[in-house]
């Protein structure tokens, strides 16, 4: 389970294509997160889509991914989050990420744009692996390629949906097998994460100016 946790980090931020299509398997429907996965042509692994509702308000849930330091609680393994520039609706963050022997540790930078839109309340946040941004760390393999969504709505009941996408590839070598295995089976640990990180009192009472 610590392999499979450990992969999970490397891949939640990482790219998605193709996931507007249909096709959409169900893997979980547990604890109220669901699952599904496809098939990417050209990829070795699966695209993931998870959805979950929160009892909190948008501005909580951005004040979860907008706390740099405190995203190694959201994700499972992460042994250093760092910020690198910050603003309101824009934000460049490096991540390290353990992973148990043989494999090698695994390292990020990524950038976030909050989108929000008020007709919907929905805060849109896409996420972009990117180069150039911070020194390259002996024995750790860069991610270099990827694109993720995270999609908040406010509902008339007053809770929040998340669906989460994101496809790609974890670099250097692990089998392919086992990083489907990962993809399918521990979004739940970084939603579940998630949960709880909404009812902390640190994220309470926040409020950003682009949120209505």
């Amino acid at each position: 389970m610590f392999v499979r946790y450990a992969l999970l980090s490397l891949l939640l931020a990482l790219g998605f294509s193709g996931l507007c299509q249909d096709n959409w398997e169900k893997k979980k429907d547990r604890d109220g997160v669901l699952v599904h996965t496809k098939h990417v042509e050209g990829s070795g692994l699966k695209a993931i889509k998870a959805t979950t509702e929160f009892d909190c308000s948008l501005h909580t849930c951005a004040a979860v991914l907008k706390d740099i330091p405190h995203l190694v609680e959201l994700f499972p393994d992460c042994e250093k989050a760092e910020k690198i520039a910050q603003s309101e609706t824009e934000q460049v963050h490096y991540l390290h990420l353990n992973a148990p022997w043989p494999v090698s540790d695994r390292d990020a930078t990524f950038q976030l744009k909050y989108n929000y839109d008020t007709q919907t309340k929905t805060l849109l946040v896409n996420a972009d692996v990117i180069t150039g941004h911070y020194p390259e760390q002996k024995g750790v393999v860069r991610l270099t390629k990827g694109v993720g969504t995270w999609t908040f709505v406010q509902l008339e009941n007053g809770k929040v949906s998340l669906t989460y996408r994101f496809h790609g590839e974890p670099g250097g070598s692990i089998p392919t097998w086992l990083a489907n295995s990962v993809v399918e089976e521990n979004p739940f640990k970084m939603l579940q994460n998630f949960h709880h990180l909404v009812t902390l009192d640190r994220y309470q009472n926040k409020s950003f100016s682009f949120i209505d």
